[in-house]
C-alpha cells in the first residue's frame, strides 16, 4: 500500500489548531505523524510511542511503542487498513469526490449521532473545521456520557 495515496500533507497547517479540539483526549504532549483523507491522526508522544486518534468514533488508540513503526512498515496489515480506509477512499474518489488542498473528508453526520456510514453522509470540507467540530462534539458526547453515568 502505497501510504502517500491515502493522506494529506500538512507541513504547512498549524497542528497546534488541528490537535487544540482534541486535548481533552489526546493530552498536551502528543505531535502529528500523519494526517489521513479520512480526517484522522497518527500521533507520537515525546517517548516516541505511536497513537492513532478516530475522528469518527472520537478514540485514541496505542499503535506501538515505537513511532518509527509506523515509518518502517512494522504494524500489522490490518493496522494500516484500519488507519488509511483505502477501500473507501477509493469509493469516494471513484463517486466523484475529490479532496482539495487542506481538505479531508468528514462525515456530514457522525455515525455516533445517527449518521450513516455510507458514501452519501460524507463530504469534503476544510481540515481545520473538521478537527473543530469533531473534537468539539465527541467531547460534549464524552461529557454527557461521564454525567449520566455520576447521576445513576
Amino acid at each position: 500500500m502505497n501510504i502517500l495515496k491515502f493522506i494529506i500533507h500538512s507541513s504547512h497547517l498549524s497542528h497546534e489548531e488541528i490537535l487544540s479540539p482534541w486535548k481533552w483526549l489526546i493530552g498536551e504532549d502528543k505531535e502529528i505523524m500523519v494526517i489521513t483523507k479520512m480526517g484522522d491522526l497518527v500521533l507520537k508522544d515525546p517517548s516516541h510511542k505511536l497513537y492513532f486518534l478516530s475522528t469518527c468514533t472520537g478514540s485514541m488508540e496505542h499503535l506501538s511503542n515505537y513511532s518509527n513503526d509506523f515509518l518502517k512498515n512494522r504494524l500489522s496489515a490490518e493496522q494500516y487498513y484500519e488507519i488509511f480506509l483505502p477501500e473507501l477512499i477509493e469509493e469516494l474518489e471513484q463517486d466523484g469526490k475529490q479532496l482539495k488542498e487542506d481538505e479531508v473528508f468528514s462525515f456530514l453526520k457522525l455515525p455516533i449521532m445517527g449518521g450513516k456510514n455510507e458514501i452519501s453522509n460524507i463530504h469534503c470540507t476544510n481540515v481545520y473545521e473538521h478537527f473543530n467540530s469533531t473534537g468539539r462534539i465527541h467531547k460534549q458526547m464524552d461529557e454527557l456520557t461521564e454525567d449520566s453515568i455520576k447521576i445513576e
